[in-house]
């Protein structure tokens, strides 16, 4: 069964939809006697006529236009040419970004400052305002970033809560009424804390935080069934006597600044949060490059089930980061959006999109994960 569940595809064969075309030319050219048909059908059995209903081995079906367009795009530019692509628009923020709020909550004391890096600020456009009370403060460095099925407010992209921003990290998911949080980076990488944890990582364990929230983990951990690299636990938020239940997705197993094994695990991730109605946060520990990485991939996915043009990558990273800024943090990230959306379109189905692989296209797809692999070390 497909990831996506609404994933739009051109089920017409390729016998309905030459027929119509070609009986009007002939029509048009008054070819209407029997002996030139039946010549014309004796030529295309000779030939192997793929629309010929008595043929073994008919042409494959036409790929969906829109994937077609995307792969080509992809595979036609290769590697070192996506890479130039990313350096190019490295840099790139939105023409009237500022980052009033951001500044105003930085210090250099990383107990008080409530940005994790000082590298990285939240820009003022769509940000993420808190009600005060019941939250300690208003700001916290996330943004709400839209996707074409919600063009809004589909995710909010977070940076990983600090030990005392926690209780603002909460107050964002009961405000926002959220029903699922990705996380992408563990609490500890290379030694270095990345992420306070900031749920209760035990089966029963309960967190009470200052403003009076409890969060309480009711299932513990458990691994999701299509891939177990995603850990997911069900939380339970009690608040001013009401209550509320948050699924928590965590993959554990994606390196930071860097990129996991190429399998399908960021859009299995993907299908077991589409469903939800109000914004999923998303997370890693600056929340921009594993976060920005996860959302344009999201992006894509929906362009092509609404059976739209996905703009060319340049234009959906600057899309994605004029809501939050710095969104795909490096090359190397860019490339495994690349990666990943090939192996779903030329490997996982490649009987659906069989047409794509052509000798000349499979030649570049090879070329392509070569490449990959040695710049991604895999």
């Amino acid at each position: 069964m497909p990831v996506y569940n609404n994933y739009s595809t051109t089920s017409e064969s390729n016998e309905e939809r030459e027929e119509a075309p070609r009986a009007q030319a002939g029509a048009v050219l008054g070819i209407g006697k029997k002996e030139k048909k039946d010549k014309k059908k004796d030529k295309k059995k000779e030939e192997g006529d793929p629309t010929n209903k008595t043929n073994m081995t008919p042409a494959p079906p036409q790929a969906h236009p829109i994937v077609e367009q995307w792969v080509l795009r992809a595979l036609d530019t290769g590697v070192e040419k996506l890479r130039d692509e990313f350096r190019f628009l490295a840099k790139y923020t939105r023409s009237d970004m500022t980052t009033t709020v951001s500044i105003a909550n930085f210090s250099t004391d990383i107990n008080v400052s409530k940005n994790r890096y000082q590298d990285v600020p939240c820009q003022d456009q769509c940000i993420v305002i808190l009600e005060k009370p019941p939250s300690p403060s208003t700001y916290i460095h996330a943004n709400y970033v839209g996707c074409p099925m919600m063009p809004e407010k589909r995710f909010i992209c977070c940076q990983g809560p600090l030990e005392h921003t926690m209780d603002e990290f909460w107050w964002m998911i009961i405000q926002n009424k959220v029903e699922q949080i990705v996380m992408l980076c563990k609490t500890i990488e290379t030694g270095k804390l990345k992420c306070a944890q900031y749920w209760p990582a035990v089966q029963g364990e309960k967190k009470d935080f200052k403003s009076g929230i409890v969060v309480e983990n009711v299932s513990g951990p458990k691994p999701m069934e299509r891939d177990a690299e995603i850990q997911i636990t069900n939380l339970s938020l009690s608040f001013n006597g009401q209550t509320m239940t948050v699924r928590h997705l965590h993959w554990t197993d994606w390196p930071d600044r860097g990129v996991p094994p190429c399998k399908l695990t960021s859009l299995e991730l993907l299908s077991a949060v589409r469903g939800s109605r109000v914004p999923i946060v998303v997370h890693c520990s600056a929340g921009i490059g594993r976060t920005g990485t996860i959302v344009a991939i999201e992006y894509i996915l929906e362009k092509i089930a609404e059976n739209k043009q996905c703009p060319p990558m340049p234009d959906l990273v600057k899309q994605l980061r004029d809501q939050r800024a710095y969104s795909i943090q490096n090359d190397i990230q860019y490339l495994y959006i690349h990666r990943v959306m090939l192996h779903y379109f030329l490997d996982k189905y490649k009987e659906k999109y069989a047409s794509l692989l052509t000798p000349e296209n499979v030649a570049k797809y090879e070329k392509f994960v070569k490449e990959y692999n040695a710049i991604a070390g895999q």
